[in-house]
């Protein structure tokens, strides 16, 4: 249902949807078919993770169906079919956003291990059934998922080195929150050594860089950090040349070390020094990168919730929820648990509480924050994350 009208997003929920809706199992055939119709409705729009949310539900739902309907562990039937890591490269044998979906890596047992471990799963089910046992509706859920991310084809960066001791990074992509001015800081500061603290990161400045595709498709740390990387390094490149021909030497004899150059000798020529004699000699010490990519990159996760119902007025209490992540290197380990609880905050608001309500004659009925429920701090749990960096991709 794309409501009244197409929006700019189109049909990315449903391409989305039907590309990845086998997630992280082996589906030994399959065939979809998307069917849209306009309605007179509110017209439908991406949120975030577009497709998956809705594709996740149908496969998970469906793995607790075959699990009922057999008498055999949930655990064990998603276990069964998961891809294993040994098949990884893995085509999907679908299409989306003109890419191919191939997974690049993965160890989707591994993770469900360490969840399992994490949570203590035995004594957790032991322990719902002597609740149930005793009367309460309570119970365990688990989904695994793959995601996606890292969408080209390219991005650009610049980065300067001044006299005063500063790194100014410029890049095209937008800051909507998720933290880009430190992670581009911290890449950057991985390749020069010098602090974050000194570093400035300017977004969105269409005067000061005439590239960038902005903040979507969770691309930003994958695309615009490879292209600070590139940058980055090729500076350092370009500091060592131009102390070497302060210094009437060989570049090879000069080793870049943290925040200048070193000489054989031991001599070392700070790197705001060294953009200082650039200065002089007519040229900032400035240099460009570029991280350009046909692919896409594929982490995965898992969640788990024990979820509680009041049999006498149907309230769902959701009181423990936990997510295992790998998503390859996690550039700074905080920001990704805050994209993580951020978004779990989300999915249970948009399975519990959030709804688009219309009357028989297609009026609205959640027109304000009374009708339209949101999770709060009451409804929403203290959120486990378990960050994993198993399955690096080789991309």
């Amino acid at each position: 249902d794309q409501g009244a009208y197409m929006r700019t997003p189109a049909l990315t929920v449903p391409d989305m949807a039907c590309a990845l809706l086998p997630g992280p199992y082996l589906v030994p055939a399959y065939r979809v078919a998307a069917h849209v119709r306009l309605t007179n409705k509110t017209p439908s729009g991406t949120y975030r993770a577009p497709g998956r949310y809705e594709s996740t539900f149908a496969r998970e739902r469906l793995m607790d169906a075959i699990a009922a309907r057999l008498g055999l562990d949930l655990i064990e039937v998603r276990r069964h079919h998961l891809i294993p890591k040994s098949r990884m490269p893995f085509d999907r044998g679908t299409d989306t956003l003109g890419v191919h979906v191939v997974y690049d890596s993965g160890d989707y047992a591994g993770l469900l291990d360490r969840l399992l471990d994490h949570i203590k799963f035995s004594g957790l089910r032991a322990d719902l059934t002597r609740r149930r046992g005793a009367g309460e509706c309570v119970g365990f859920g688990l989904s695994i998922f793959v995601e996606k991310t890292g969408l080209g084809p390219a991005d650009k960066a610049l980065i300067e080195a001044r006299p005063d001791g500063t790194i100014e990074i410029v890049t095209g992509a937008a800051s909507v929150g998720q933290g880009i001015e430190t992670a581009m800081a911290q890449i950057a500061s991985e390749i020069l050594g010098v602090p974050i603290e000194r570093m400035t990161v300017v977004h969105g400045q269409t005067d000061r860089i005439e590239t960038g595709l902005g903040a979507f498709a969770s691309r930003v740390t994958v695309m615009t950090g490879c292209a600070v990387h590139a940058a980055a390094a090729a500076l350092r490149s370009k500091a060592i040349d131009v102390a070497a021909s302060v210094l009437g030497v060989a570049p090879g004899e000069l080793t870049f070390l943290q925040d200048g150059v070193r000489t054989t000798g031991g001599d070392v020529m700070p790197l705001a020094e060294i953009a200082a004699r650039s200065l002089a000699a007519g040229a900032p010490l400035a240099a460009e990168g570029w991280f350009r990519a046909d692919h896409m990159n594929y982490p995965y996760g898992i969640h788990a919730a024990v979820v509680r119902v009041d049999p006498g007025t149907c309230g769902v209490q959701v009181e423990r929820f936990v997510i295992a992540y790998d998503i390859g290197r996690a550039g700074n380990p905080m920001l990704v648990e805050g994209q993580l609880v951020g978004a779990a905050a989300q999915g249970i608001g948009g399975a519990l509480y959030e709804e688009f309500v219309y009357d028989e004659t297609g009026q609205p009925q959640a027109t304000t924050f009374a009708d339209y429920l949101m999770p709060t701090l009451a409804e929403v749990p203290a959120i486990e994350t378990l960050v994993t960096e198993d399955a690096p991709s080789p991309l």
